[in-house]
């Protein structure tokens, strides 16, 4: 029972940390502590013994019932994630050609190179 009522824990930490709102300054430590909790739950997943009362069979159901929204606040995280790396690349590549905008014009352009021996 002590094992299933930790998992149910670590779900609801993990609900509450999902409904923050995320923003630049609190993402890095917002990802933390969600891998770290879902270390923690792959963990105890590996542990989990079958329910034997109704007591246990109540809390895998409130957990299995959450496990869906969780998934999806997963996903938008996750999406989100991406979104921003996108970014921060776009950004990175617009400072390059802003410094350097001919970069990508071949060396060759504009010389004449007589082939003839």
């Amino acid at each position: 029972m002590e094992k299933w009522k930790k998992f149910a824990e670590l779900s609801n930490q993990l609900e509450s940390l999902l409904g923050q709102k995320v923003t630049e300054a609190n993402r890095d430590d917002l990802l933390k502590k969600v891998n770290q909790i879902l270390d923690e739950r792959e963990y105890l997943v590996k542990e989990l013994p079958q329910a034997s009362t109704r007591e246990e069979r109540q809390l895998i159901d409130q957990v299995l019932q959450k496990e869906p929204q969780l998934e999806q606040r997963l996903d938008r995280l996750f999406k989100d994630l991406k979104a921003a790396m996108r970014t921060m690349k776009k950004k990175k590549s617009s400072n390059q050609r802003y410094t350097n905008p001919y970069q990508s014009v071949s060396s060759y352009d504009g010389k004449f190179m007589d082939h003839r021996k």
